[in-house]
Parts: structure tokens; C-alpha cells; sequence
């Protein structure tokens, strides 16, 4: 196997660096002038490697959705094969199981993709997906329901996770968290078993 050629790697260490000020300055905030210091390289060669602002964005926003499915994947392949939905519904609304910094950078994204070109397409994406492989659950799990009720279900669950991994950031971890695997629970049994 090759190994990745020096311009795979820089890209990957700016990519990762442009997430990191992504994450603390927000897509408006994370600036060339700032990834470069961030990826401790000179701004030419974030040019050279990745391109200007608005390709770095580009190119950011398809490395870290990526990334995220296969975070999603492993989660899904790592669930056991009796009580599925319980722990799905554990890992999902546990503080401090999610990556803070993953949040932080989807936060920043939603925020920008009302100015962005493309984002917010790409991010309804990956959140179909990730609804998707809930209803895929959900059809295993309670085989009495139908593609509706899974659907509704489904997108129930992905709003009530994604409500509760961006108000992490708030704090309160434990009282949200109780409340918000409440919620799932109540939802699931709305669906036949």
C-alpha cells in the first residue's frame, strides 16, 4: 500500500486545523491567516494544498461530514444485538458521549449555511442519513410499525439528539439528558411492537 504523498497529508493537518478555528471563531472567524497559524504553515501553502476561503470551506465541509458518517457507522455497528434501541438511546443522550468539538463545528456550519452556497444542502444530507439509519433501527426493532410511524419516529429521535448535543454547550448535562431519554423513550412507545 503507498504511502499518502506529502500534499494528502498537509491537507489533511490543514483540514484539521481550519475545523479547529472553525470550532472556536466560527466559518466567518476561521481565516486563512488563522488556519495557516493554527497548522503552524504559511498561508501560501494552504493555498497551494487546498485552495482559497471559500474552497477551503468546501473542501472543509465534505472532510468533516465524512467524517461524521463514519463516526455514525461505527456507533451503529458498535450496538449490540439485544437491546439495540435502549442502548442507542443511552449513547445518544449521555452528556460528554458526543465530541464537543464535532458540535461546536456543526453548530458553526448551520449557522453559516443560511450564507453559504451548498452547506445546507450537505448538511440535510447527513442528517437524512443519519434519520435513515434510525428508521433502519426502528423497522428491526418494532417490525408492527409502518414506514410512516418509523419515519416520524425517526426524525423525532435525530430533533431530539441534535437539540440535545447542541445545548451541551450550556451545560446542565444530567437534568437534559434525563429529560431528553425521556422524550425518546415516550416516542418509541408510541410505535407497535
Amino acid at each position: 500500500m503507498p504511502r499518502p504523498s506529502l500534499k494528502d497529508t498537509r491537507r489533511e493537518e490543514i483540514l484539521e486545523a481550519y475545523g479547529r478555528c472553525v470550532a472556536q471563531y466560527g466559518v466567518d472567524g476561521a481565516t486563512l491567516e488563522r488556519t495557516a497559524e493554527e497548522a503552524a504553515m504559511a498561508r501560501s501553502l494552504i493555498r497551494h494544498n487546498v485552495g482559497n476561503k471559500e474552497a477551503l470551506l468546501d473542501a472543509f465541509v465534505d472532510w468533516f461530514l465524512a467524517k461524521s458518517l463514519e463516526a455514525s457507522d461505527v456507533m451503529f455497528a458498535a450496538l449490540p444485538q439485544r437491546n439495540r434501541l435502549e442502548t442507542l438511546i443511552e449513547w445518544l443522550f449521555t452528556p460528554g458521549h458526543n465530541d464537543a468539538h464535532s458540535t461546536r463545528v456543526t453548530n458553526a456550519l448551520v449557522v453559516a449555511a443560511g450564507d453559504q452556497n451548498g452547506i445546507a444542502e450537505r448538511l440535510n444530507v447527513s442528517i437524512e442519513s443519519f434519520t435513515q439509519r434510525l428508521s433502519a433501527e426502528l423497522a428491526m426493532a418494532r417490525p408492527r410499525s409502518n414506514t410512516e410511524e418509523q419515519r416520524a419516529a425517526a426524525v423525532g429521535l435525530a430533533a431530539l439528539y441534535f437539540n440535545f448535543d447542541a445545548l451541551q454547550e450550556l451545560g446542565g448535562g444530567s437534568d437534559l439528558a434525563r429529560s431528553s431519554r425521556d422524550a425518546a423513550r415516550l416516542l418509541l412507545k408510541a410505535l407497535p411492537s
